[in-house]
């Protein structure tokens, strides 16, 4: 663990709560009472896979949070733990099959019952002052994202009904190939297709927000080429530092930044290191790297991290990562965590790494929220 003299300590309590703290990709808190365990169990009993238990869960989750007061009572506990002002929380990445249209369909209803049951704690944001507002209403912020295009397949008309939904940021690939482009996993990667030159644009138009974290590197560079606004790499980290595909190069965040982009490090440790114990220093390391190539600017946190699911569902899960991109060599397992950020909750220990490692009261603000802040509204209108 991190130590700080009594002054530190005192001074990143201060910015934590002082700061719009965005985490740019996270769901928020994610908790399993008793019921949801015993759910968890019986349906992997049955043979269920891991990717159809999460989507079943979250809805279930969802109820229990609604309806049952120590459900709630923990869920918004761990929020106040975390600290986090604002979330982008992905939308159906899980289902039959993963990134499938009803699995968004089902996803975007369980979140948006989420915050219809808690309005006085939790708003939808779709615009950057909406989470200035949650701030301002000691509420929390959420805004919704895509992590893959598959979902609309070739029919882009359907961006305007997912927009009119809430979603205000689109990853244009995950691991594999899709329509638009080549995924970070996939064996090739030639870049944008016609149709993802075009959606670009399109997304441009409608005012959502470009992700770029899980592309190939040349469909990553067509994109940043062809968006007219700031893109983003919401939830990354440095290839110079961790040899992976899901890393992303010096020169490739260099023009992200320089387009006016985003660059959002994770805390995901068997992606950051291919150590068996992994710290918060090591995503630390790899904030600075960032910085150092993209400027204070153009950083900021995207954890991607914090779940601790019960032991047999994160087994099958790390059987399954196939159905989603990973390969053995991504050293994919749901199990791990890092030292000092074990669970969302532990949000603080970054700013408290932030006051450790020297950054100025402004630049830690900066990159708990309002560099991601900044893009955001540029990108959304």
């Amino acid at each position: 663990m991190v130590t700080l003299s009594a002054e530190q300590e005192r001074r990143a309590k201060r910015l934590h709560e002082e700061s719009i703290v965005i985490d740019t990709l996270s769901g928020g808190p994610t908790i399993f009472p008793q019921r949801i365990r015993e759910q968890v169990r019986a349906m992997l009993a049955a043979g269920r896979t891991a990717i159809d238990v999460l989507a079943e869960i979250d809805g279930s989750l969802v109820r229990e949070i609604a309806t049952d007061g120590a459900a709630r009572e923990q869920y918004l506990d761990a929020w106040i733990a975390a600290g986090v002002t604002c979330v982008s929380a992905t939308q159906g990445g899980f289902g039959s099959p993963p990134f499938g249209y009803e699995a968004e369909l089902h996803a975007i209803a369980h979140t948006t019952r989420l915050i219809d049951a808690l309005p006085e704690h939790l708003v939808k944001a779709t615009h950057a002052d909406d989470v200035r507002r949650a701030k301002r209403e000691g509420r929390r912020a959420v805004v919704l994202n895509f992590q893959n295009t598959t979902h609309f397949g070739l029919d882009g008309r359907q961006l305007d009904f997912f927009y009119d939904l809430g979603i205000r940021i689109i990853q244009l690939t995950y691991n594999n190939r899709n329509y638009v482009g080549d995924g970070c996993t996939e064996r090739t990667d030639a870049g944008l297709s016609h149709f993802g030159v075009q959606l670009v644009r399109t997304l441009n138009e409608l005012g959502v927000l470009i992700d770029l974290s899980h592309c190939g590197a040349q469909t990553a560079w067509d994109a940043v080429r062809a968006s007219k606004k700031p893109v983003a790499c919401t939830h990354t980290f440095c290839a110079a530092l961790s040899k992976h595909d899901r890393a992303k190069a010096d020169d490739l965040l260099r023009a992200v930044a320089g387009a006016g982009g985003y660059v959002g490090i994770l805390v995901v440790p068997f992606f950051i290191s291919d150590r068996p114990e992994v710290s918060l220093e090591v995503a630390m390391t790899h904030l600075e790297r960032a910085a150092e190539i993209c400027g204070i600017d153009h950083v900021g946190i995207g954890t991607d991290w914090g779940a601790v699911f019960p032991r047999e569902l994160a087994d099958r899960m790390n059987e399954e990562m196939n159905a989603i991109g990973f390969r053995p060599e991504h050293r994919v397992d749901w199990n791990q965590h890092l030292t000092d950020f074990r669970s969302w909750e532990d949000w603080p220990n970054i700013t408290r790494r932030l006051v450790q490692r020297g950054f100025s009261d402004g630049d830690v603000a900066k990159i708990l929220g309002l560099n991601f802040l900044r893009v955001f509204e540029a990108a959304v209108g």
